[in-house]
């Protein structure tokens, strides 16, 4: 494939690390594009709201890094997110800046509100990117982007479309989800099944990496559901690695 083929931003939270990896010999260009900088979820209370943002905005950024991603976020409150004119324009600025052809986000189904809401912005305003007449800083480009949705936690009733065998860069995804400190130490805290250990974290990663491995017929490998339009389904192109 050529280069330009693999231009793709991410408005939503840290993802499918080695699918992001695995695109990277081919990118032109490659955006974590970050909604929100997660400050409501921390272990350490005693922390303000605005030392957690710092914590996960430089956590996300180094884990961007490692991949020679750039990181781009967009400031809006953990847990209070809300669906405006100037949420979609925000959305569609940051798009057009990252001249996607790929946007990867979450689940429709998902279990946090935020990232149902950023799934269907992206979805919404994937169609509006090369509409000139909705003026953002950036200027339209004529693509609509694909649109690719990672599974929620534990893969709760996603049924994947598409797989990416991502058995040669699984160590890289797991370097870079290793820089959410704490991330990893409020969900460890938070979440019944890892039962306060923050090593079973990279358990869960694991186990559902081996799982659509298995599926897919690799060792490793992540899933996901491509959006189902008349403008951008490209069924007949291979469009992910």
């Amino acid at each position: 494939h050529s280069p330009d083929k693999f231009r793709r931003s991410k408005p939503s939270d840290i993802g499918p690390a080695s699918s992001h990896a695995s695109f990277y010999p081919f990118r032109s260009r490659q955006a974590h594009g970050i909604r929100s900088h997660s400050e409501a979820g921390c272990k350490r209370e005693i922390f303000h709201s605005q030392e957690i943002a710092a914590i996960r905005k430089q956590e996300a950024a180094n884990s961007a890094a490692l991949i020679g991603a750039e990181y781009i976020c967009l400031d809006y409150d953990d847990e209070m997110f809300y669906e405006t004119k100037e949420v979609r324009l925000a959305f569609i600025n940051l798009v057009r800046h990252c001249k996607a052809d790929v946007i990867f986000t979450h689940s429709l189904h998902d279990y946090n509100p935020d990232h149902m809401l950023t799934s269907k912005i992206v979805n919404d305003i994937a169609v509006m990117i090369p509409i000139a007449h909705l003026k953002t800083e950036e200027e339209p480009y004529d693509v609509i982007p694909s649109i690719w949705m990672w599974e929620p936690v534990a893969g709760m009733g996603f049924q994947p479309t598409d797989y990416v065998d991502i058995t040669d860069y699984y160590e890289t995804k797991m370097k870079m989800l290793d820089c959410m400190e704490s991330q990893k130490a409020w969900m460890s805290a938070n979440y019944a099944s890892l039962r306060d250990d923050e090593e079973r974290f990279f358990d869960t990663i694991r186990i559902l990496s081996e799982f659509r491995g298995m599926q897919a017929g690799c060792k490793y490998a992540e899933g996901f559901v491509r959006a189902m339009d008349g403008f951008r389904t490209r069924m007949t192109e291979r469009v992910l690695p």
